[in-house]
Protein backbone atom coordinates (compact mmCIF):
# COMPACT_ATOMS: atom_id res chain seq x y z
CA UNK A 1 0.00 0.00 0.00
CA UNK A 2 1.37 3.19 -1.20
CA UNK A 3 0.39 5.85 1.52
CA UNK A 4 1.51 9.88 1.82
CA UNK A 5 0.37 12.19 4.13
CA UNK A 6 0.71 15.90 2.99
CA UNK A 7 0.73 18.90 5.63
CA UNK A 8 0.84 22.21 5.61
CA UNK A 9 1.45 24.48 8.75
CA UNK A 10 2.71 27.52 10.54
CA UNK A 11 2.11 30.04 8.16
CA UNK A 12 -1.51 30.39 7.53
CA UNK A 13 -4.63 27.47 6.26
CA UNK A 14 -3.24 24.67 8.14
CA UNK A 15 -4.32 21.46 6.48
CA UNK A 16 -4.07 17.84 5.93
CA UNK A 17 -4.18 15.49 2.89
CA UNK A 18 -3.71 11.72 2.39
CA UNK A 19 -2.93 9.94 -0.81
CA UNK A 20 -3.46 5.78 -0.51
CA UNK A 21 -2.69 3.65 -3.55
CA UNK A 22 -2.40 7.06 -5.91
CA UNK A 23 -6.10 7.89 -4.28
CA UNK A 24 -7.04 11.21 -2.45
CA UNK A 25 -8.68 9.75 0.28
CA UNK A 26 -9.16 12.66 2.49
CA UNK A 27 -8.06 16.26 2.89
CA UNK A 28 -9.46 19.08 5.50
CA UNK A 29 -8.76 22.10 6.86
CA UNK A 30 -7.53 22.26 10.66
CA UNK A 31 -9.41 26.04 11.12
CA UNK A 32 -12.92 23.85 10.73
CA UNK A 33 -12.06 21.07 13.68
CA UNK A 34 -10.38 24.12 15.51
CA UNK A 35 -12.80 26.56 15.11
CA UNK A 36 -10.68 29.30 14.89
CA UNK A 37 -10.58 31.11 11.32
CA UNK A 38 -7.05 30.33 8.93
CA UNK A 39 -5.44 28.66 11.76
CA UNK A 40 -1.92 28.61 11.17
CA UNK A 41 -0.61 26.28 14.10
CA UNK A 42 -0.62 22.18 13.39
CA UNK A 43 -2.75 20.37 12.02
CA UNK A 44 -3.14 17.54 14.73
CA UNK A 45 -6.95 17.24 14.00
CA UNK A 46 -6.83 17.11 10.33
CA UNK A 47 -4.17 14.41 10.44
CA UNK A 48 -6.30 12.43 12.69
CA UNK A 49 -9.35 12.93 10.42
CA UNK A 50 -7.23 11.78 6.98
CA UNK A 51 -5.98 8.82 8.76
CA UNK A 52 -9.58 7.96 10.38
CA UNK A 53 -11.28 8.48 6.66
CA UNK A 54 -8.88 6.17 5.40
CA UNK A 55 -9.39 3.47 8.15
CA UNK A 56 -5.10 3.70 8.96
CA UNK A 57 -3.03 4.38 11.91
CA UNK A 58 0.29 5.72 11.96
CA UNK A 59 2.55 2.51 11.46
CA UNK A 60 0.40 2.27 7.83
CA UNK A 61 1.98 6.14 6.76
CA UNK A 62 4.78 5.08 4.58
CA UNK A 63 5.97 9.11 3.55
CA UNK A 64 4.86 12.57 5.27
CA UNK A 65 4.94 15.60 2.83
CA UNK A 66 5.62 19.52 3.76
CA UNK A 67 4.57 22.55 1.66
CA UNK A 68 8.03 24.43 1.96
CA UNK A 69 11.45 24.62 1.99
CA UNK A 70 12.35 25.65 5.66
CA UNK A 71 16.08 26.02 5.04
CA UNK A 72 15.41 28.46 1.53
CA UNK A 73 12.80 30.20 4.13
CA UNK A 74 15.38 30.78 6.64
CA UNK A 75 17.93 31.87 4.06
CA UNK A 76 15.74 34.12 2.48
CA UNK A 77 14.91 35.98 5.37
CA UNK A 78 18.50 36.22 6.54
CA UNK A 79 19.24 37.73 3.30
CA UNK A 80 16.39 40.22 3.05
CA UNK A 81 16.81 41.33 6.27
CA UNK A 82 18.60 44.40 4.59
CA UNK A 83 15.68 46.03 3.51
CA UNK A 84 14.22 46.30 7.34
CA UNK A 85 16.50 45.33 10.18
CA UNK A 86 17.32 49.05 10.88
CA UNK A 87 13.68 50.08 10.71
CA UNK A 88 11.37 50.33 13.02
CA UNK A 89 9.98 46.96 13.95
CA UNK A 90 12.26 45.36 12.18
CA UNK A 91 14.18 43.05 14.35
CA UNK A 92 11.27 42.27 15.90
CA UNK A 93 9.56 41.15 12.25
CA UNK A 94 12.82 38.95 11.61
CA UNK A 95 12.82 37.18 15.15
CA UNK A 96 8.98 35.85 14.14
CA UNK A 97 9.86 35.07 10.35
CA UNK A 98 13.32 33.02 11.38
CA UNK A 99 11.28 31.38 14.33
CA UNK A 100 8.62 30.36 12.13
CA UNK A 101 11.15 28.98 9.64
CA UNK A 102 12.68 26.85 12.75
CA UNK A 103 9.09 25.10 13.30
CA UNK A 104 9.32 24.41 9.69
CA UNK A 105 12.29 22.56 10.36
CA UNK A 106 11.44 20.63 12.78
CA UNK A 107 7.94 19.21 11.49
CA UNK A 108 9.48 15.14 11.62
CA UNK A 109 10.11 15.91 15.10
CA UNK A 110 6.42 17.54 15.67
CA UNK A 111 4.94 14.41 13.46
CA UNK A 112 6.61 11.67 15.45
CA UNK A 113 5.59 13.17 18.97
CA UNK A 114 2.09 13.18 17.28
CA UNK A 115 1.92 9.74 15.24
CA UNK A 116 3.48 7.94 18.00
CA UNK A 117 3.39 4.35 15.68
CA UNK A 118 4.86 6.09 12.51
CA UNK A 119 7.50 3.63 11.33
CA UNK A 120 10.71 4.57 12.05
CA UNK A 121 11.05 4.05 8.20
CA UNK A 122 8.79 6.61 6.93
CA UNK A 123 10.04 9.32 4.89
CA UNK A 124 9.79 13.00 5.11
CA UNK A 125 9.70 15.11 2.24
CA UNK A 126 10.11 18.99 1.80
CA UNK A 127 8.14 20.22 -0.88
CA UNK A 128 8.81 23.77 -2.69
CA UNK A 129 5.71 25.94 -1.82
CA UNK A 130 4.70 26.68 -5.60
CA UNK A 131 5.47 23.49 -6.88
CA UNK A 132 2.81 22.17 -4.39
CA UNK A 133 0.70 24.75 -5.74
CA UNK A 134 1.43 23.53 -9.39
CA UNK A 135 0.75 19.83 -8.30
CA UNK A 136 -2.44 19.86 -6.52
CA UNK A 137 -4.18 21.99 -9.45
CA UNK A 138 -2.77 19.50 -11.88
CA UNK A 139 -4.07 16.50 -9.73
CA UNK A 140 -7.29 18.17 -9.29
CA UNK A 141 -8.01 19.03 -13.09
CA UNK A 142 -7.81 15.63 -14.25
CA UNK A 143 -6.04 16.81 -17.44
CA UNK A 144 -2.58 15.12 -18.18
CA UNK A 145 -0.90 17.98 -19.27
CA UNK A 146 -1.58 21.66 -18.39
CA UNK A 147 -0.04 25.44 -18.67
CA UNK A 148 0.14 26.18 -14.72
CA UNK A 149 -0.05 30.08 -13.28
CA UNK A 150 0.30 30.63 -9.80
CA UNK A 151 0.41 33.07 -7.90
CA UNK A 152 -0.01 33.92 -3.99
CA UNK A 153 1.90 36.40 -1.19
CA UNK A 154 5.12 34.36 -0.81
CA UNK A 155 6.54 31.42 -1.35
CA UNK A 156 10.18 31.01 0.42
CA UNK A 157 10.76 33.31 -1.94
CA UNK A 158 8.61 32.85 -4.79
CA UNK A 159 5.43 35.01 -5.63
CA UNK A 160 4.77 33.45 -9.38
CA UNK A 161 5.52 30.36 -11.20
CA UNK A 162 4.69 29.76 -15.13
CA UNK A 163 4.91 26.69 -16.42
CA UNK A 164 3.84 23.27 -18.40
CA UNK A 165 3.53 21.06 -16.22
CA UNK A 166 2.88 17.07 -17.75
CA UNK A 167 2.81 13.82 -16.51
CA UNK A 168 6.77 13.64 -16.94
CA UNK A 169 7.97 16.54 -16.11
CA UNK A 170 7.41 20.36 -14.93
CA UNK A 171 9.15 22.75 -17.14
CA UNK A 172 9.24 26.27 -15.51
CA UNK A 173 9.09 29.27 -17.91
CA UNK A 174 8.97 32.38 -15.62
CA UNK A 175 9.46 32.95 -11.91
CA UNK A 176 8.74 36.16 -9.84
CA UNK A 177 10.41 36.96 -6.44
CA UNK A 178 9.38 38.96 -3.47
CA UNK A 179 8.64 41.97 -2.98
CA UNK A 180 7.47 41.65 -6.63
CA UNK A 181 3.87 39.93 -4.71
CA UNK A 182 0.73 40.30 -6.03
CA UNK A 183 -0.75 38.84 -2.79
CA UNK A 184 0.63 41.18 -0.82
CA UNK A 185 -0.22 44.17 -2.74
CA UNK A 186 -3.66 42.89 -2.58
CA UNK A 187 -3.42 42.56 1.18
CA UNK A 188 -1.83 45.68 1.33
CA UNK A 189 -4.34 47.15 -0.24
CA UNK A 190 -7.28 45.67 1.94
CA UNK A 191 -5.38 46.53 5.10
CA UNK A 192 -5.68 50.81 3.91
CA UNK A 193 -8.84 50.15 3.39
CA UNK A 194 -9.53 49.12 6.66
CA UNK A 195 -10.05 45.62 6.49
CA UNK A 196 -8.05 42.50 7.91
CA UNK A 197 -5.36 41.42 5.69
CA UNK A 198 -4.87 38.00 5.01
CA UNK A 199 -8.62 37.70 5.90
CA UNK A 200 -10.65 40.02 4.17
CA UNK A 201 -9.43 40.62 0.69
CA UNK A 202 -12.53 39.22 -0.42
CA UNK A 203 -14.01 42.37 0.49
CA UNK A 204 -12.15 44.61 -1.96
CA UNK A 205 -13.16 42.09 -4.49
CA UNK A 206 -17.10 42.56 -3.58
CA UNK A 207 -16.43 46.49 -3.03
CA UNK A 208 -14.67 46.82 -6.20
CA UNK A 209 -18.09 46.55 -8.51
CA UNK A 210 -18.98 49.68 -6.78
CA UNK A 211 -16.43 51.69 -7.74
CA UNK A 212 -15.10 52.97 -11.29
CA UNK A 213 -10.99 52.61 -11.88
CA UNK A 214 -9.72 56.14 -11.35
CA UNK A 215 -7.23 55.43 -9.87
CA UNK A 216 -6.08 52.93 -11.90
CA UNK A 217 -2.54 54.68 -13.34
CA UNK A 218 -0.92 54.90 -9.98
CA UNK A 219 -2.43 51.03 -8.86
CA UNK A 220 -1.09 49.84 -12.36
CA UNK A 221 2.64 51.28 -11.70
CA UNK A 222 2.77 49.48 -8.26
CA UNK A 223 1.64 46.27 -9.71
CA UNK A 224 2.09 45.49 -13.40
CA UNK A 225 3.51 42.47 -15.96
CA UNK A 226 7.35 42.87 -16.76
CA UNK A 227 6.04 41.54 -20.35
CA UNK A 228 8.33 38.64 -19.99
CA UNK A 229 6.41 36.54 -17.52
CA UNK A 230 7.29 38.80 -14.64
CA UNK A 231 5.56 40.57 -11.66
CA UNK A 232 7.11 43.87 -10.65
CA UNK A 233 5.73 45.77 -8.08
CA UNK A 234 7.40 49.28 -6.91
CA UNK A 235 7.70 49.78 -3.57
CA UNK A 236 8.71 52.97 -2.96
CA UNK A 237 5.10 53.89 -3.90
CA UNK A 238 3.36 50.96 -1.36
CA UNK A 239 5.92 49.32 1.07
CA UNK A 240 5.33 46.09 1.46
CA UNK A 241 9.41 44.69 2.74
CA UNK A 242 7.95 43.81 5.97
CA UNK A 243 4.72 41.79 4.63
CA UNK A 244 1.14 43.22 4.93
CA UNK A 245 1.20 44.14 8.69
CA UNK A 246 3.87 46.87 8.15
CA UNK A 247 2.77 47.66 4.81
CA UNK A 248 2.53 51.64 3.82
CA UNK A 249 1.55 53.70 1.29
CA UNK A 250 3.89 56.61 0.21
CA UNK A 251 2.97 60.18 0.21
CA UNK A 252 2.50 60.48 -3.26
CA UNK A 253 0.05 57.81 -2.94
CA UNK A 254 -2.08 58.89 0.08
CA UNK A 255 -2.16 62.87 -2.04
CA UNK A 256 -3.48 61.14 -4.93
CA UNK A 257 -6.24 58.26 -3.29
CA UNK A 258 -6.58 59.81 0.60
CA UNK A 259 -5.57 58.77 3.94
CA UNK A 260 -6.39 55.02 4.93
CA UNK A 261 -10.06 54.03 5.80
CA UNK A 262 -10.27 53.01 9.98
CA UNK A 263 -12.06 49.95 10.74
CA UNK A 264 -15.91 50.75 11.25
CA UNK A 265 -15.38 53.81 9.55
CA UNK A 266 -17.94 54.81 6.98
CA UNK A 267 -17.11 53.25 3.27
CA UNK A 268 -17.85 55.76 0.89
CA UNK A 269 -17.40 56.07 -3.03
CA UNK A 270 -13.53 56.83 -2.83
CA UNK A 271 -12.92 53.54 -1.29
CA UNK A 272 -15.26 51.66 -3.54
CA UNK A 273 -12.65 53.10 -6.22
CA UNK A 274 -9.79 52.27 -4.32
CA UNK A 275 -10.87 49.02 -4.23
CA UNK A 276 -11.81 48.80 -8.27
CA UNK A 277 -8.42 50.27 -9.05
CA UNK A 278 -6.77 47.93 -7.10
CA UNK A 279 -8.36 44.72 -8.58
CA UNK A 280 -8.17 46.07 -11.97
CA UNK A 281 -4.46 46.35 -11.79
CA UNK A 282 -4.26 42.73 -10.27
CA UNK A 283 -6.23 41.63 -13.55
CA UNK A 284 -4.57 43.18 -15.66
CA UNK A 285 -1.18 41.75 -14.16
CA UNK A 286 -2.68 38.21 -14.13
CA UNK A 287 -4.20 38.26 -17.72
CA UNK A 288 -0.94 39.55 -19.13
CA UNK A 289 0.76 36.98 -17.08
CA UNK A 290 -1.78 33.85 -18.71
CA UNK A 291 -1.72 35.57 -22.32
CA UNK A 292 2.49 35.34 -22.11
CA UNK A 293 2.31 31.71 -20.87
CA UNK A 294 -0.07 31.28 -24.25
CA UNK A 295 2.59 31.89 -25.79
CA UNK A 296 5.06 29.84 -24.85
CA UNK A 297 3.19 26.53 -24.76
CA UNK A 298 1.15 24.69 -27.31
CA UNK A 299 -0.98 23.54 -24.74
CA UNK A 300 -4.58 25.74 -24.54
CA UNK A 301 -5.46 24.36 -20.73
CA UNK A 302 -4.53 26.48 -17.95
CA UNK A 303 -4.47 25.42 -14.20
CA UNK A 304 -4.54 28.25 -11.88
CA UNK A 305 -3.53 28.18 -8.43
CA UNK A 306 -1.73 30.54 -5.37
CA UNK A 307 -3.79 32.29 -3.14
CA UNK A 308 -4.66 34.56 -5.93
CA UNK A 309 -6.12 32.17 -7.68
CA UNK A 310 -9.23 32.66 -5.31
CA UNK A 311 -9.91 36.09 -6.90
CA UNK A 312 -12.81 34.70 -9.25
CA UNK A 313 -13.44 38.02 -10.96
CA UNK A 314 -9.99 37.71 -12.11
CA UNK A 315 -10.64 33.96 -13.07
CA UNK A 316 -13.34 34.81 -15.32
CA UNK A 317 -11.54 37.69 -16.84
CA UNK A 318 -8.99 35.07 -17.66
CA UNK A 319 -11.03 32.43 -19.10
CA UNK A 320 -12.93 34.92 -21.46
CA UNK A 321 -9.39 36.48 -22.62
CA UNK A 322 -6.23 34.81 -21.89
CA UNK A 323 -6.58 33.28 -25.16
CA UNK A 324 -6.82 29.47 -23.34
CA UNK A 325 -9.61 27.27 -24.19
CA UNK A 326 -10.24 25.86 -20.54
CA UNK A 327 -9.15 27.13 -17.73
CA UNK A 328 -9.24 24.87 -14.21
CA UNK A 329 -8.89 27.40 -10.92
CA UNK A 330 -7.94 25.01 -8.40
CA UNK A 331 -10.90 25.10 -5.14
CA UNK A 332 -8.43 25.15 -2.54
CA UNK A 333 -5.92 27.22 -4.43
CA UNK A 334 -4.88 29.25 -0.95
CA UNK A 335 -1.83 27.51 0.91
CA UNK A 336 -4.48 24.83 2.15
CA UNK A 337 -4.33 23.16 -1.24
CA UNK A 338 -0.65 22.82 -0.83
CA UNK A 339 -0.76 19.53 1.59
CA UNK A 340 -2.51 17.62 -1.35
CA UNK A 341 0.17 19.18 -3.80
CA UNK A 342 3.00 18.00 -1.49
CA UNK A 343 1.26 14.63 -1.04
CA UNK A 344 1.33 14.32 -4.82
CA UNK A 345 5.43 15.75 -5.44
CA UNK A 346 5.74 12.95 -2.60
CA UNK A 347 4.06 10.65 -4.22
CA UNK A 348 5.41 10.60 -7.92
CA UNK A 349 8.52 10.50 -6.19
CA UNK A 350 8.41 7.35 -4.20
CA UNK A 351 5.77 5.68 -5.93
CA UNK A 352 6.23 6.20 -9.68
CA UNK A 353 4.49 3.27 -10.97
CA UNK A 354 1.31 4.02 -9.07
CA UNK A 355 -1.12 6.50 -10.96
CA UNK A 356 -2.86 9.26 -9.36
CA UNK A 357 -6.30 9.74 -9.38
CA UNK A 358 -8.00 13.38 -9.56
CA UNK A 359 -10.50 13.68 -6.60
CA UNK A 360 -14.27 13.25 -8.68
CA UNK A 361 -15.40 16.54 -6.84
CA UNK A 362 -14.07 18.54 -3.19
CA UNK A 363 -16.37 16.76 -0.88
CA UNK A 364 -13.23 15.56 0.65
CA UNK A 365 -13.91 16.41 4.65
CA UNK A 366 -15.72 15.05 7.45
CA UNK A 367 -18.80 13.10 7.19
CA UNK A 368 -21.41 12.02 9.73
CA UNK A 369 -23.75 9.02 9.74
CA UNK A 370 -27.30 9.78 10.59
CA UNK A 371 -27.20 7.97 13.92
CA UNK A 372 -24.22 10.37 14.76
CA UNK A 373 -26.45 13.75 13.51
CA UNK A 374 -29.39 12.17 15.50
CA UNK A 375 -27.10 11.83 18.75
CA UNK A 376 -26.28 15.54 18.11
CA UNK A 377 -30.14 16.43 18.30
CA UNK A 378 -31.10 14.26 21.20
CA UNK A 379 -28.35 15.84 23.16
CA UNK A 380 -29.03 19.51 22.56
CA UNK A 381 -33.17 18.17 23.49
CA UNK A 382 -34.02 19.53 19.90
CA UNK A 383 -37.11 18.26 18.34
CA UNK A 384 -36.75 17.12 14.64
CA UNK A 385 -38.60 15.29 12.19
CA UNK A 386 -37.70 12.89 9.25
CA UNK A 387 -39.38 13.57 6.20
CA UNK A 388 -39.85 11.51 3.43
CA UNK A 389 -39.84 14.05 1.16
CA UNK A 390 -36.86 16.31 2.88
CA UNK A 391 -35.40 17.75 -0.51
CA UNK A 392 -39.06 18.92 -1.45
CA UNK A 393 -39.74 20.25 1.81
CA UNK A 394 -36.85 22.22 1.87
CA UNK A 395 -37.51 23.80 -1.12
CA UNK A 396 -40.88 24.46 -0.78
CA UNK A 397 -39.27 26.44 2.46
CA UNK A 398 -36.88 28.25 0.31
CA UNK A 399 -39.52 29.18 -1.99
CA UNK A 400 -41.98 30.39 0.83
CA UNK A 401 -39.45 32.88 1.92
CA UNK A 402 -37.05 31.10 4.68
CA UNK A 403 -33.86 30.31 5.00
CA UNK A 404 -32.46 26.74 4.84
CA UNK A 405 -29.14 25.44 6.69
CA UNK A 406 -28.24 22.29 4.39
CA UNK A 407 -25.42 19.75 6.50
CA UNK A 408 -25.14 16.20 4.44
CA UNK A 409 -22.61 13.99 3.47
CA UNK A 410 -18.95 15.04 3.43
CA UNK A 411 -17.48 18.37 4.02
CA UNK A 412 -16.03 20.72 1.21
CA UNK A 413 -12.22 21.16 0.80
CA UNK A 414 -11.53 24.89 0.20
CA UNK A 415 -12.67 27.81 1.20
CA UNK A 416 -15.94 27.26 -1.10
CA UNK A 417 -19.37 25.92 0.57
CA UNK A 418 -20.57 23.48 -2.34
CA UNK A 419 -23.87 22.56 -0.73
CA UNK A 420 -22.47 20.01 1.72
CA UNK A 421 -21.78 22.81 4.81
CA UNK A 422 -24.44 25.56 2.74
CA UNK A 423 -27.48 27.70 3.61
CA UNK A 424 -29.68 28.45 0.98
CA UNK A 425 -32.43 31.33 0.35
CA UNK A 426 -34.79 32.23 -2.54
CA UNK A 427 -32.81 34.70 -5.74
CA UNK A 428 -35.89 35.69 -6.63
CA UNK A 429 -36.09 38.02 -4.08
CA UNK A 430 -34.80 41.43 -4.65
CA UNK A 431 -34.88 41.58 -0.16
CA UNK A 432 -33.21 38.33 0.60
CA UNK A 433 -29.58 39.75 0.05
CA UNK A 434 -30.10 42.15 2.78
CA UNK A 435 -31.95 40.10 4.95
CA UNK A 436 -29.12 36.85 4.97
CA UNK A 437 -26.55 39.40 5.31
CA UNK A 438 -28.45 41.77 8.18
CA UNK A 439 -29.83 38.62 10.18
CA UNK A 440 -27.89 35.67 9.58
CA UNK A 441 -24.61 35.87 8.31
CA UNK A 442 -23.59 39.56 9.82
CA UNK A 443 -21.77 41.20 7.51
CA UNK A 444 -21.56 44.12 5.22
CA UNK A 445 -24.33 44.71 3.08
CA UNK A 446 -22.64 45.26 -0.20
CA UNK A 447 -21.10 41.64 0.22
CA UNK A 448 -22.59 39.37 -2.75
CA UNK A 449 -23.84 36.10 -2.32
CA UNK A 450 -23.46 33.69 -5.26
CA UNK A 451 -26.35 30.78 -7.46
CA UNK A 452 -26.58 27.52 -7.63
CA UNK A 453 -27.74 26.50 -10.83
CA UNK A 454 -28.68 22.66 -12.01
CA UNK A 455 -25.42 22.42 -14.64
CA UNK A 456 -27.60 21.30 -17.53
CA UNK A 457 -29.30 24.83 -17.03
CA UNK A 458 -26.03 26.70 -16.41
CA UNK A 459 -26.44 28.87 -20.12
CA UNK A 460 -29.49 29.88 -19.64
CA UNK A 461 -28.65 31.93 -17.05
CA UNK A 462 -25.09 32.91 -16.93
CA UNK A 463 -23.27 33.77 -20.11
CA UNK A 464 -21.06 31.26 -21.28
CA UNK A 465 -20.92 29.27 -18.20
CA UNK A 466 -21.18 25.36 -19.02
CA UNK A 467 -19.40 24.09 -16.21
CA UNK A 468 -18.15 25.53 -12.58
CA UNK A 469 -18.66 23.54 -9.93
CA UNK A 470 -16.71 25.21 -7.78
CA UNK A 471 -17.77 29.27 -7.40
CA UNK A 472 -14.45 29.90 -8.33
CA UNK A 473 -15.41 32.35 -11.55
CA UNK A 474 -17.69 35.10 -12.40
CA UNK A 475 -19.67 34.66 -15.03
CA UNK A 476 -22.05 37.92 -16.69
CA UNK A 477 -25.70 37.21 -15.94
CA UNK A 478 -28.04 37.31 -18.99
CA UNK A 479 -29.54 40.42 -18.90
CA UNK A 480 -33.30 39.22 -19.30
CA UNK A 481 -32.62 36.98 -16.30
CA UNK A 482 -31.27 39.98 -13.95
CA UNK A 483 -35.09 40.34 -12.49
CA UNK A 484 -35.57 36.67 -12.17
CA UNK A 485 -32.83 36.26 -9.95
CA UNK A 486 -31.69 40.11 -8.46
CA UNK A 487 -30.25 38.82 -4.70
CA UNK A 488 -27.38 36.87 -6.57
CA UNK A 489 -26.58 39.48 -9.17
CA UNK A 490 -23.97 41.77 -8.45
CA UNK A 491 -24.06 44.96 -9.06
CA UNK A 492 -22.23 44.78 -12.03
CA UNK A 493 -24.08 42.35 -13.62
CA UNK A 494 -22.23 39.30 -12.83
CA UNK A 495 -22.63 36.02 -10.39
CA UNK A 496 -20.13 33.71 -8.45
CA UNK A 497 -21.59 30.37 -10.02
CA UNK A 498 -21.60 26.84 -9.20
CA UNK A 499 -23.22 24.47 -11.00
CA UNK A 500 -24.54 21.37 -9.51
CA UNK A 501 -24.45 17.66 -10.77
CA UNK A 502 -26.65 15.26 -9.21
CA UNK A 503 -23.54 12.60 -9.09
CA UNK A 504 -21.76 14.87 -6.87
CA UNK A 505 -24.57 16.11 -4.13
CA UNK A 506 -27.95 14.26 -4.87
CA UNK A 507 -29.71 15.84 -1.76
CA UNK A 508 -28.14 19.09 -3.25
CA UNK A 509 -29.32 18.95 -6.72
CA UNK A 510 -32.64 17.75 -5.62
CA UNK A 511 -33.43 20.56 -3.71
CA UNK A 512 -32.29 22.69 -6.63
CA UNK A 513 -34.39 20.53 -9.01
CA UNK A 514 -37.70 21.08 -6.76
CA UNK A 515 -37.81 24.75 -6.23
CA UNK A 516 -37.30 24.78 -10.49
CA UNK A 517 -40.19 22.34 -9.99
CA UNK A 518 -41.90 24.97 -7.84
CA UNK A 519 -40.72 28.20 -9.03
CA UNK A 520 -39.58 27.35 -12.54
CA UNK A 521 -36.39 28.90 -11.72
CA UNK A 522 -33.47 26.11 -11.25
CA UNK A 523 -31.00 28.59 -9.29
CA UNK A 524 -30.70 29.22 -5.18
CA UNK A 525 -29.14 31.73 -3.59
CA UNK A 526 -26.14 29.48 -1.43
CA UNK A 527 -23.56 30.98 0.97
CA UNK A 528 -21.33 29.08 3.35
CA UNK A 529 -23.23 27.35 6.87
CA UNK A 530 -21.61 30.32 9.06
CA UNK A 531 -21.58 33.54 10.76
CA UNK A 532 -18.85 35.91 10.05
CA UNK A 533 -15.25 35.51 11.42
CA UNK A 534 -15.94 31.68 12.43
CA UNK A 535 -15.33 28.71 9.96
CA UNK A 536 -17.72 26.84 8.36
CA UNK A 537 -19.68 24.20 10.37
CA UNK A 538 -17.67 20.83 10.69
CA UNK A 539 -19.86 18.70 13.25
CA UNK A 540 -23.55 18.40 13.90
CA UNK A 541 -22.67 20.10 16.44
CA UNK A 542 -21.54 23.39 14.93
CA UNK A 543 -24.53 23.27 13.07
CA UNK A 544 -26.60 23.47 15.84
CA UNK A 545 -24.93 26.30 17.35
CA UNK A 546 -24.76 28.51 14.17
CA UNK A 547 -28.23 27.62 13.43
CA UNK A 548 -29.91 28.93 16.74
CA UNK A 549 -27.28 31.70 16.93
CA UNK A 550 -28.56 33.17 13.48
CA UNK A 551 -31.53 34.05 12.03
CA UNK A 552 -32.26 31.08 9.69
CA UNK A 553 -35.80 29.53 9.61
CA UNK A 554 -34.72 25.85 9.04
CA UNK A 555 -31.82 23.23 9.37
CA UNK A 556 -31.75 20.20 7.03
CA UNK A 557 -29.20 17.19 8.24
CA UNK A 558 -30.50 14.58 6.27
CA UNK A 559 -32.71 12.30 6.86
CA UNK A 560 -33.45 14.94 9.73
CA UNK A 561 -35.21 18.35 9.54
CA UNK A 562 -35.27 20.74 12.53
CA UNK A 563 -37.80 24.07 12.17
CA UNK A 564 -37.65 26.94 14.57
CA UNK A 565 -41.23 28.32 15.54
CA UNK A 566 -42.56 31.29 13.99
CA UNK A 567 -43.32 34.24 15.69
CA UNK A 568 -46.64 35.56 15.14
CA UNK A 569 -47.07 38.37 12.92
Amino acid sequence: MSTVLGLNCYKHDSSAALLVDGRVAAAAEEERFARQKHFSGYPRKAIDFVLAQAGLKAGDVAHVAYYMLPGLVFRENLTYSRHYLFRSGGPAFLVRQLAGATKMRRIPGKVRDHLKGLPESARFHFVEHHRAHVWAGLLCSGWESAAVLTMDGVGERDTSLLAEAGPDALRVFSRSRFPNSPGVFYSAVTAYLGFRPDNDEYKVMGLSSYGEPRYLEIFGRMLRHDGRGGIEADTSLTDIHMGVWGASMSPEVVKEIGPPRRPGEKIEQRHMDIACSAQRALEETGLGLARWLREKTDLDRLVISGGVGLNCVMNGLLERESGFSKIYPLPPAHDAGTSLGAAVVAHRKAFPETPLQPPKNMYLGSGYAAEEIEEALVTAKIPYDAPNDLPARVARMVADGKIVAVFTGRMEFGPRALGARSILADPRRPEMKDVVNRFVKHREEFRPFAPVVLRERAGEYFQGCEDSPYMIKTYPVVEERKREIPSVTHVDGTARVQTIRREDNPFYYDVVAEFDGITGVPVLMNTSFNVRGEPIVESPLDAIRCFYGTGIDALAMPPFLVEKPQLDD
